[in-house]
């Protein structure tokens, strides 16, 4: 219920309702590429999705805040139950910001300290182009505690690297 309530300020704008069903869109995808279901996935099952993931800029999508982007893809992993995490989160936004035409690219981390117990721990977030210094939506900056082991290359133009164009 919690998360509906968040959701309240934005039921008057009509991009809104489509931002929902494209993240929602998304999340399917995501679920459909990730063979595991586990909230923190394999890094091999997360790098081998990032390539369906991506998006080209869609004709007609519009958006008057690209955080909202960030705010929708933590509502559909979340609701009705969480069923993912960074990895989950980073991939919607990184096929929602792209599609809206805002280029981005994914990155994957590794706890920089290796005689913590977390060293296990890894890290998803999303970069824009235009601001490569910046993660995209994340209150900290995740290179301060990861160390960066992928970053997601850009399709070469022409290629048909998406699922498909997508009209919702």
């Amino acid at each position: 219920m919690k998360h509906l309530l968040k959701f309240y300020r934005y039921i008057f704008e009509w991009e809104n309702y489509l931002l929902l069903a494209r993240a929602i869109k998304a999340a399917r995808l995501v679920r459909r590429e990730l063979p595991e279901r586990d909230l923190s996935p394999q890094f091999a099952s997360a790098l081998s999705a990032v390539e369906q993931m991506y998006l080209p800029k869609q004709s007609g999508w519009k958006l008057s805040d690209e955080e909202k982007i960030a705010r929708f893809a933590a509502f559909v992993i979340g609701f009705p139950i969480e069923w993912g995490k960074c990895v989950q989160q980073s991939l919607i936004v990184y096929r929602l910001l792209n599609g809206y035409g805002i280029p981005a690219k994914v990155c994957f981390g590794v706890s920089r300290n290796p005689e913590s117990p977390e060293f296990s721990d890894g890290h998803a977030w999303v970069v824009k182009l235009s601001e490569p210094e910046r993660p995209f939506a994340e209150s900290t900056d995740p290179r301060e505690r990861f160390t960066m082991v992928y970053v997601s290359p850009m399709p070469k133009a022409g290629s048909n690297v998406s699922c498909g164009l997508e009209s919702a």
